[in-house]
């Protein structure tokens, strides 16, 4: 049984986006932010922290990468997509969609290379986490489902 969506279940993946890549950000921060303050907005303040201007940029680009989620794994937008489909289109659009935040906010040269595998770096780093806690939940939830279904079949409930 699929679960429907809500407006929260929306909200909680923009928290749950914000907050794995604002924590990753403040590690590149403390271990890389005194080097890369001259080539970088988001390191403007060195290994000191991040600016807020930062901050609500990358809480809008959670907000871009959870619309761009739910366009891609709901039913309602690219029904005939498998699921192979559905996340490659997801990865790209993204990858797009922050190149055009990094181009428009300054956040590395993009016309240079370095600043790209870093990122490439970061954004890896950042979609494993996200993938091994979201692929973990979802055992849970189905493990969860699993015992009450059995519980159910058994007359326990």
């Amino acid at each position: 049984m699929e679960k429907k969506q809500t407006i929260f279940d929306f909200l909680g993946q923009i928290i749950f986006i914000f907050g794995i890549s604002v924590a990753c950000l403040c590690v590149f921060c403390m271990l890389f932010g005194a080097n890369a303050k001259r080539m970088s907005t988001i390191f403007a303040l060195g290994n000191e922290g991040l600016a807020i201007s930062t901050i609500l940029q990358f809480f809008a680009m959670a907000v871009v990468i959870s619309a761009v989620r739910w366009i891609f794994f709901s039913d309602v937008v690219l029904k005939d997509w498998s699921i192979f489909k559905r996340t490659v289109g997801m990865f790209v659009l993204v990858i797009v969609m922050i190149g055009i935040f990094a181009a428009v906010f300054g956040w590395f040269p993009v016309n240079e290379p370095t600043p790209w595998i870093m990122f490439f770096l970061c954004f890896a780093v950042c979609s494993a986490i996200s993938i091994t806690l979201s692929v973990t939940k979802e055992k849970k939830e189905n493990e969860k489902m699993q015992e009450a279904l059995e519980r159910l079949k058994r007359g326990e409930m």
